[in-house]
């Protein structure tokens, strides 16, 4: 994912975290709030819960991942923060894809698009 499209400031993430709006599944929680440019912006996260740092590097690339593949889908202007959980690194990547996509729709920022 290209720079521009990451929030790196850990003032921002927690401002999403704690101003912004939260939904959750098993394996990952969303945070999202309105920004005031016109790209999304995220961040993905894996405490130490989920595993040592070879797991969470694994979890992080995963959401990273699956994200890439539905950014193209979602409305832009928002910053968004994805964490993930330990069942993630048991499940697989169409589930973790399909995951984050109810996130999105649940969320309002992704049009609902079936398969």
């Amino acid at each position: 994912m290209q720079r521009k499209f990451r929030l790196t400031r850990s003032d921002d993430i927690n401002r999403v975290r704690q101003q912004g709006r939260s939904l959750a599944n098993t394996i990952v929680v969303l945070g999202f709030l309105p920004n005031q440019i016109t790209q999304n912006r995220i961040a993905v996260i894996a405490g130490r819960s989920v595993g040592g740092a070879v797991q969470r590097n694994f979890a992080k690339r995963r959401i990273r991942s699956a994200f890439q593949t539905l950014h193209p889908g979602l409305d832009q202007g928002y910053d968004l923060v994805l964490i993930a959980r330990k069942p993630i690194l048991e499940v697989d990547y169409q589930m973790i894809i399909n995951g984050v996509k109810t996130l999105l729709v649940q969320a309002g920022i992704m049009k609902d698009v079936t398969d």
